[in-house]
């Protein structure tokens, strides 16, 4: 049986299932495109310094936007072109790790929700009051009450 689904290809880093039109380079702009259109645009804000006009917040603010340019391209230039992506996530834990099981933590009031305070069983929705048989006594409390 065939199915009128293409499959998937992958431009630059870029499904066609993302973007369907990833095969005509849409979907990355290039760096030395950004930088020759940012500095003619530069240029272009510096040009117009040179008219007819007499006051002077016209030229501040074209040599501030023209300032604002460079910086970003500058910027843009000298960013390190990494290939991968730094992230922190569960992938990044050292071997044997076993993740804690947050959910029955939370409603058991074990491992670190065991020593909230009231305030804080407040903020994470928790009225104190409903969960006060869960929580351990103080020391002090026990021996009295022994």
């Amino acid at each position: 049986m065939s199915s009128h689904n293409k499959a998937p290809e992958v431009y630059d880093g870029v499904s066609t299932i993302d973007v369907p039109s990833a095969g005509f380079g849409w979907s990355r702009t290039p760096r030395t495109g950004t930088q020759i259109a940012g500095w003619v645009t530069v240029l272009i804000l510096l040009g117009f310094n040179f008219g007819n006009h007499t006051g002077h917040v016209e030229t501040i603010w074209l040599f501030t936007l023209a300032a604002l340019v460079a910086i970003g391209l500058l910027i843009h230039a000298f960013q390190p072109k990494l290939s991968q992506v730094r992230t922190l996530t569960g992938h990044n834990k050292p071997e044997g790790h076993v993740e804690p099981d947050w959910n029955y933590n939370q409603k058991t009031l074990s491992g670190d929700y065991s020593s909230l305070s009231d305030a804080e069983l407040r903020a994470i929705n928790i009225d104190p009051a409903l969960v006060e048989h869960l929580r351990e006594k103080p020391a002090s409390k026990q021996a009295l009450e022994s």
